[in-house]
């Protein structure tokens, strides 16, 4: 049996599940939850850059994190990211996460960064769409 499609949790979409303070929480833990529920049903595996997953060393083996795989950062992955932040215009952290994802053949992100919408990506949310309850005026 072949494992299920992968998606990657960003380092923004992380942040905002962790801290209640960000504006994109509430929002992040409804998507986080229903990943999980995913999970636990082996439609997905979910995985993050392990730079990223530091900052949450605490919740990632017993806690809210603990359903994540790491994708482990070599140097080759940094080398990669370097000279796509140098050629891109883009941050490191932006770098790395495309490195990984491209290396790891991730093409769902979750995340609430928009310099992801010029990928060729599927975005967790979809950012950009209308939510559910917007109304249009004519």
């Amino acid at each position: 049996m072949m494992d299920p499609p992968q998606v990657l949790l960003e380092q923004s979409f992380l942040r905002a599940v962790a801290h209640l303070d960000m504006p994109e929480h509430e929002e992040a833990v409804a998507i986080y939850l229903d990943l999980v529920d995913q999970y636990e049903r082996n439609e997905t595996l979910l995985v993050a850059v392990s730079t990223h997953l530091d900052p949450y060393r605490d919740v990632t083996h017993h806690g809210v994190f603990a359903p994540v795989d790491r994708l482990w950062v070599g140097g080759q992955h940094r080398k990669a990211a370097q000279r796509l932040s140098t050629d891109g215009g883009y941050s490191l952290d932006i770098a790395l996460t495309m490195v990984m994802a491209e290396r790891h053949r991730v093409s769902r992100i979750a995340t609430f960064e928009p310099v992801f919408q010029q990928f060729r990506l599927e975005l967790l949310p979809a950012i950009g769409a209308v939510p559910e309850n917007a109304t249009t005026q004519d």
